[in-house]
């Protein structure tokens, strides 16, 4: 019976094992740098935002071009006119009441060129029927009513063609070209802003790293904190150490756990920043263990300042910005010119007509009517466009200044990071070396201390340097990855360096 109750128990405490193994893999998720770095670029709100003001931009663009788009439109009416009898003082008789019904349909298609052409097609049919009561009858209308009819017809084009003013510049083709800079700037501040979406990400993960080694290098330290206490307390029961000496490693070694805690502490904040970069929905990652599933390494980055310079300046997307925004300003500058000449107009039209008794007749549209001119419009004052043309050139001018600005703080930064990358390296191999004698140093001394040759005070301050340094190279090593890849990100090769195509 005792044998059937004891594995029951240990198949039940196997199965809730299993099962607790299962939730925590489950909560667990490992994932490469390349892997947060392809999430964060679908998922993150800031991409998904930049992307929609991309396409914005785009179908601006689009909209523009509609302002060449011919308007067809077509027009059926009837008017109807009912006209008592009146007199007419230069007349002896009065004038007969009438009726008059006119009965209009025709198509007309306008619209302008990019040029300065403005051009409009029209055509038009029309019945007039009339009623006319006369005073007396007689043999050529009995019925004491005449009736009359008759039929028009005209077809024809109107033109206008801008000389000067709005000549190849008017305000629809201005609006085209700045849209399409619009959209040009959008495209490269949506690159720039996953640029800084991957930076972000690799600054996060390697936070990620260094706080999830810190909990293990305070661990460690805990771990020696324990030895000591316990070698400690043996030393003062036979009295080889004063009871002080105990007290002091009890000291440490809360203040140790302490660190541990605040350790832990950290790696969970860093996970938090990490998945605010990767996810749109926080909710379903706020439970999960994000595990990073590389360690920090430093491999020689080949800095080069000359070569990383020449990189950015033309490759670096908010440099291309700054240059559609001078070229904007400068069909801006153009636009404003052109507004200053006088507007100096060519215009045409030719059409021909009928009236006839029938339809049929009346479409052979025999009479032919034309016209043609030049009209000059001249202000009296030009002063609002000249203010305007002034103002353009300043912002022309501070776009350039901009450019040259931006310029320069890229070359600047390149050359504050080469300097850091090639520091931070070398920081990378004396940490350690510090690290390493410092765990010679401390190995002696705790032989010493086993021999009764030293105390505990030294070896706490040798375990602290000891951590000190496991410390400082853990940071080395994740400064000089971050270095590397903020000299990447100045050189704008961050989406390059993951493949990344940024549409």
């Amino acid at each position: 019976m005792r044998n059937r109750v004891w594995f029951w128990f240990v198949m039940g405490a196997s199965l809730l094992f299993s099962t607790q193994s299962k939730a925590d893999t489950a909560a667990r998720r490992s994932f490469t740098l390349r892997e947060c770095v392809e999430m964060a670029i679908t998922r993150n709100f800031d991409v998904q935002l930049e992307r929609l003001s991309a396409d914005i931009a785009r179908y601006n663009l689009d909209t523009s071009y509609g302002a060449y788009v011919p308007l067809f439109s077509f027009q059926a009416r009837r008017d109807f006119v009912s006209q008592p009898a009146d007199f007419d003082p230069k007349k002896i008789s009065i004038d007969n009441a009438y009726e008059e019904t006119i009965d209009t349909a025709g198509p007309t298609l306008s619209g302008h060129i990019p040029f300065g052409l403005s051009y409009d097609f029209s055509g038009v049919a029309s019945e007039r029927r009339a009623h006319s009561s006369l005073s007396t009858t007689n043999a050529t209308f009995p019925t004491g009513v005449r009736q009359t009819n008759n039929y028009f017809a005209e077809a024809g084009i109107n033109l206008r063609q801008h000389l000067l003013k709005d000549f190849w510049v008017d305000q629809d083709s201005t609006t085209i070209v700045l849209r399409s800079k619009d959209l040009k700037i959008s495209e490269q501040s949506f690159r720039f802003l996953l640029m800084k979406t991957v930076l972000a990400v690799e600054l996060a993960y390697y936070d990620l790293i260094v706080a999830r080694e810190n909990i293990g290098v305070q661990e460690k330290a805990l771990q020696l904190r324990r030895q000591l206490v316990t070698e400690t307390a043996r030393r003062v029961q036979v009295g080889d150490l004063p009871p002080l000496d105990s007290e002091q490693a009890e000291t440490q070694l809360q203040n140790t756990i302490t660190a541990v805690t605040a350790a832990r502490e950290l790696f969970v904040s860093r996970q938090n920043a990490l998945k605010n970069l990767l996810t749109d929905n926080f909710k379903d990652w706020a439970d999960a263990d994000l595990e990073p599933s590389e360690t920090l390494v430093a491999l020689p980055a080949g800095a080069n300042r000359a070569v990383s310079s020449l990189y950015a300046l033309k490759t670096r997307p908010d440099l291309i910005e700054a240059r559609i925004a001078v070229e904007k300003n400068a069909a801006l500058v153009r636009f404003r010119f052109n507004q200053l000449l006088p507007a100096i107009d060519a215009i045409g039209g030719y059409a021909r007509q009928d009236i006839a008794d029938t339809a049929s007749e009346a479409f052979h549209l025999r009479e032919p009517l034309y016209t043609y001119g030049v009209v000059l419009t001249l202000p009296l004052s030009n002063l609002a466009e000249r203010g305007r043309y002034r103002a353009t050139k300043a912002d022309r001018q501070m776009a350039e200044l901009q450019l040259k600005k931006a310029e320069q703080q890229v070359l600047v930064d390149i050359a504050d990071l080469v300097n850091r990358v090639e520091s931070r390296f070398s920081q990378v191999g004396s940490t350690q070396k510090a690290r390493t004698y410092a765990e010679s140093a401390l190995g002696a001394e705790q032989k010493k201390l086993a021999n009764g040759l030293s105390t505990s005070f030294i070896v706490l301050q040798l375990q602290e340097t000891l951590t000190a340094a496991r410390t400082a190279e853990l940071q080395a090593l994740a400064d000089y990855n971050k270095a590397v890849a903020q000299l990447t990100f100045a050189e704008g090769r961050a989406l390059d360096k993951y493949h990344l195509d940024a549409r």
